[in-house]
């Protein structure tokens, strides 16, 4: 089942899985939150992910 991580701005990073989407959220923190790369790891962003 697809996964989402929900950006605290709104944005919904959907993924095939918990990887896939924390990987489009990683992308997301770059171009739109660059103050939170390197601030929030990886295995966050993977425990945030919930079924889309």
């Amino acid at each position: 089942m697809a996964k989402q991580i929900i950006c605290q701005c709104g944005f919904v990073g959907r993924g095939e899985t918990a990887a896939d989407a924390a990987a489009v959220i990683e992308g997301h923190m770059q171009s739109d939150h660059p103050e939170l790369v390197g601030e929030v790891s990886k295995d966050d962003l993977l425990a945030m992910a919930e079924e889309a």
